[in-house]
């Protein structure tokens, strides 16, 4: 145990300004996207609602205008038909589906483990490192631990962000000069339509003690990235090659998992990809942990922790059997 605290200080130091980077950046986003969700669901989105209340028109009609065409594939990467972005709890947790954020994890999960083994054998200090008496297994069970360090401290970052954002907006009320404009320009007649729409939606509730539940989503698949991209490592030898080669795994099944929700041939291959289980609107919003595959319920979390976990032991396997290169 002694070797494997040793080893893991020493990865520990060498991501510790990476990790401040990245959480520092997920910290801020999340900080921006609460301002972003108390002036959409304050001001922008109280006016189309009575603007379109005026013409007849339905929230259901306003969201057919606003995703139509090329707009199918935002609201398919910000979570489909199940948010309401008129719900500022709906709009916070589309964040963790923003791909700001997921490409942010996607950095460090691939970037950190992809060249965790091969980075350290091309640079030759794999050689240095293996000619102390470090078993193999010690130096796969550090990384393990790093992950189950610095992937909470991500998560926490965002919490950090979301809650102090809200502590900094204070309560999301209707923005009454908004409605009061509205009013004024809309005919005599539908004054009182307006006002009657405004009093409907004067203080809007906010729910963010469930974000915890999407956030495990969120870690479960920064974990799972990471197990893929530590056995894509183990199997080479040169960093920048097992980095392409684990980015271009991972940007595919995002790609594909896309594509599927706007081509109904393609549905089937979903499951396929870890991004059909990645889907924390539905644990925060509805409390829903399984995805249906072929009419199985599936738990998500636990299937994306059995990828990393998976990914570890192969590559655990793969470094344990495999010959050391000379340096390049």
């Amino acid at each position: 145990m002694p070797l494997t605290s040793v080893l893991v200080r020493k990865l520990l130091r060498d991501v510790r300004w990476p990790l401040l980077v990245m959480s520092l950046l997920l910290f801020l986003f999340s900080l921006l996207w609460v301002r972003v969700a108390w002036r959409v669901t304050t001001e922008l989105a109280p006016f189309f609602n009575v603007i379109g209340g005026l013409a007849g028109n339905t929230q259901q009609d306003m969201e057919d205008i606003v995703f139509q065409g090329v707009g199918k594939v935002s609201q398919a990467v910000l979570g489909g038909s199940d948010i309401n972005f008129q719900r500022p709890t709906d709009f916070l947790a589309v964040e963790l589906l923003h791909p700001v954020v997921v490409v942010l994890v996607f950095l460090w999960a691939v970037g950190k483990s992809s060249g965790a083994i091969s980075g350290e054998l091309g640079g030759g200090t794999m050689e240095l490192l293996l000619s102390q008496p470090v078993p193999r297994g010690k130096l796969i069970l550090a990384h393990l631990i790093v992950d189950a360090v610095t992937i909470p401290v991500l998560m926490l970052s965002i919490a950090a962000g979301t809650h102090l954002g809200l502590w900094t907006v204070g309560e999301f009320r209707v923005n009454q000069e908004v409605v009061k404009k509205v009013s004024e320009k809309a005919p005599k007649f539908a004054q009182e339509k307006v006002k009657e729409l405004a009093e409907s939606q004067k203080v809007l509730p906010v729910k963010p003690e469930n974000q915890w539940k999407g956030l495990l989503n969120l870690a479960a698949l920064t974990f799972a990235m990471s197990g893929v991209g530590l056995l894509i490592s183990a199997c080479g030898r040169n960093r920048w090659r097992t980095t392409g080669w684990a980015v271009l795994l991972v940007i595919g099944m995002f790609v594909l998992n896309v594509i599927a929700q706007l081509w109904d041939p393609l549905a089937p291959v979903r499951p396929l990809t870890l991004f059909f289980y990645y889907q924390p609107h539905r644990h925060w919003l509805d409390d829903l942990w399984t995805v249906d595959v072929g009419g199985l319920a599936v738990p998500a979390v636990p299937l994306l922790l059995a990828v990393g976990a998976a990914g570890y032991a192969a590559a655990w396997w793969v470094f344990r059997k495999r010959d050391l290169p000379a340096p390049l």
